[in-house]
């Protein structure tokens, strides 16, 4: 530890106080002495962010002897708010840490910065995708889109479905303003008790004054079971045999080939196996046990993979497994083959 301790800081903590994000660097000086009994080189010193740059002398410093480590930070692009970086200091004694603070007040951004997505005539938006992750039975959950009309004319929309779950909940502006911004508002209510599971996928074309974005707006969950009364001692614990199946190489012209997995429950409550989905129509899945799994039992699904629907080459697809298991409620195996003529 007095290794690690070889260079004194004066400070080794430093705040810079309220920044603005576009008032260029802000530097400091961190002074130390070399408090041991040998030279001590410093040989790097980092920050972990391109937004900090050091400045630190090469030379050996001597017993007794001490220099500075100037340490820059530049605000741009930087989140908003508080900040805190930790700047590791690597010596031939060992390593030692300093640290920079500071608030950071935004600057206005650009209508570009702000929707840097272009849908066309003159609409621009925040992002066209978003992934809700799971969305469980019995809450609502929901997001927005920012848009804005650039034009100096009033612009029509309408949202046309090309794949959709039948469960999205969205509401739109039909018509833009000039230079008026507005959001697209959607999100998933399932039911308490509903029986939809697994993939819920939206893909929406924006059309605009009746032209068509070549960008969709993307947006997609995982339904499951609620988890709110569940406890560790409550628990249904899924567990697979594997989770990676290599079919290995086959002819295109072979008949479909099939391997079993199993599905294990090492909790303490009943398992249910609510939904399983391939996203490779080449694989076929089926639950060939029951899809009520009691504790310390298990259950098996078959997977086949028919190579006369597969692409020439390697063929992937992934396999998604929904039950009630609260840690874990999907489950991905991965699929593989090689398919040649």
């Amino acid at each position: 530890m007095a290794q690690e301790r070889a260079l004194h800081f004066v400070s080794a903590r430093h705040g810079f106080g309220t920044i603005a994000e576009d008032g260029g660097e802000v530097c400091h000086n961190f002074v130390f002495t070399n408090t041991s009994d040998k030279p001590i080189v410093v040989l790097d010193v980092t920050g972990g962010c391109s937004c900090t740059k050091a400045v630190f002398p090469r030379q050996p410093i001597l017993p007794g002897k001490g220099d500075k480590i100037e340490i820059c930070f530049d605000p741009m692009n930087q989140p908003e708010g508080e900040f805190f970086r930790k700047i590791v200091v690597t010596t031939s004694q060992g390593r030692q840490t300093i640290a920079i603070t500071g608030n950071i007040i935004p600057r206005k951004k650009s209508t570009a910065e702000q929707y840097p997505l272009e849908l066309g005539q003159g609409v621009r938006i925040e992002v066209n995708y978003h992934s809700f992750g799971y969305v469980e039975h019995g809450k609502a959950i929901r997001s927005s889109f920012g848009v804005i009309n650039t034009t100096d004319r009033t612009l029509s929309l309408h949202l046309i479905p090309s794949d959709e779950s039948g469960l999205l909940d969205i509401n739109y502006p039909t018509k833009l303003s000039a230079h008026q911004s507005a959001v697209i508002d959607f999100g998933y209510s399932l039911t308490a008790g509903c029986n939809r599971y697994g993939t819920l996928q939206e893909v929406l074309y924006v059309d605009i004054d009746g032209i068509r974005s070549p960008y969709p707006l993307i947006i997609n969950g995982i339904a499951i079971d609620s988890r709110n009364n569940s406890t560790d001692k409550e628990w249904q614990k899924v567990q697979l045999s594997e989770n990676f199946i290599k079919f290995g190489t086959l002819k295109h012209s072979k008949t479909a080939v099939t391997r079993t997995i199993t599905v294990h429950n090492i909790g303490l409550e009943p398992l249910i196996i609510r939904h399983i989905e391939c996203n490779n129509k080449a694989f076929d899945v089926k639950l060939k046990g029951s899809a009520v799994v009691k504790s310390d039992c298990s259950s098996l699904i078959e997977v086949s993979i028919n190579p006369s629907m597969a692409d020439f080459g390697a063929t992937v697809g992934e396999i998604m497994i929904i039950t009630n298991d609260p840690q874990q409620p999907s489950k991905r195996l991965k699929v593989t083959a090689i398919v040649e003529k």
